[in-house]
């Protein structure tokens, strides 16, 4: 699921009826920092993110927040957004809102790859 991620393998948030979806947190060389979502499925097989949440330009260096608070406002955006009412149906980018309540659902840490 993409290429630099600051050598942090992600979670896997347990959304019941939803299904399990893989969050992790991706700095790529040459784009602003963001959040992807996939499938728990799609992250074991090394597949690309359906739906990106792309950190405010300048935020990323100076965010309080840890990496696991960050992957749960993500979550909390697209659940509030109804981005993963219906799965993930295809690519998806938008612009995190720093704001978003963070989902307080069960979520571990992914193995890393």
């Amino acid at each position: 699921m993409g290429t630099a991620k600051y050598d942090h393998p992600g979670y896997i948030a347990d959304m019941g009826p939803q299904g399990q979806y893989y969050v992790g947190v991706w700095c790529p060389h040459g784009y602003p920092a963001h959040v992807h979502i996939g499938t728990a499925a799609a992250a074991a097989e090394a597949a690309d993110a359906n739906l990106r949440l792309r950190i405010p330009d300048g935020a990323f260096q100076s965010l309080s927040d840890d990496f696991e608070t960050l992957c749960r406002r993500a979550l909390g955006q697209a659940l509030s957004a109804g981005l993963l009412r219906d799965g993930l149906g295809g690519f998806q980018e938008t612009r995190l809102s720093l704001e978003t309540e963070p989902w307080a659902g069960p979520m571990q840490a992914a193995t890393r790859q």
